[in-house]
């Protein structure tokens, strides 16, 4: 009887990278419409921690291992050998290193750098990274290049400015404050602009 997949991806990480995982996480869903299994997000209080994890891997068609300057221990090593236990015995089932900016190398372990993976060299706002994440989570290669980045900067500025008006319609800001913000996103929409003629 097989397992249904119910998550794009289960993101494996460190405690210590918890937030940096969460703003991942959240463009991963926000911005690209992935399905995102993260323990903070799912496991109910009170719940077996490592039963939900192990249920977790087997739910997700891919598994992101997330890599911080902190060497994996405890529970993130099983983690990492039970998506590669899965991989082995599901081909489709994708493992995918991420490194966080600043990290080097020499942080994969010996068995994840087998696979290619994913490096945010400044932050985690890089289109390039995100692409390849997106495309690796989806199983798509990410092409020879990122001609759209520019596209891409529009698109998030745009969501921005839905933002900015949900929060003022929700008297969350005041008209003073949107128009403020407006005026910055607008700049930064035809700066992008500028750039991709």
């Amino acid at each position: 009887m097989s397992k249904s997949i119910i998550y794009d991806t289960f993101l494996s990480h460190s405690h210590t990278d918890a937030d940096i995982v969460e703003y991942i996480a959240s463009k991963l869903e926000d911005d690209h419409n992935l399905k995102v299994w993260l323990d903070k997000w799912i496991i109910v209080p009170g719940e077996p921690f490592i039963q939900s994890l192990s249920k977790g891997l087997d739910e997700a068609k891919t598994c992101v291992v997330i890599i911080g300057n902190n060497t994996p221990k405890g529970w993130f090593s099983e983690e990492i050998g039970k998506a590669l236990n899965k991989q082995s015995r599901d081909k489709s089932f994708r493992v995918i290193p991420l490194l966080l900016p600043d990290v080097k190398s020499n942080f994969v372990d010996s068995f994840l750098e087998l696979r290619s993976w994913v490096k945010f060299d400044a932050n985690l706002d890089e289109l390039r990274p995100f692409h390849e994440l997106t495309c690796g989570i989806k199983g798509i290669s990410p092409g020879r290049q990122f001609k759209n980045s520019s596209n891409n900067e529009m698109n998030y500025l745009r969501k921005d400015l839905k933002k900015i008006n949900d929060l003022f319609q929700d008297n969350l800001i005041d008209e003073s404050v949107k128009i403020e913000f407006q005026k910055s996103i607008v700049q930064e929409l035809l700066k992008a602009e500028r750039n991709g003629k």
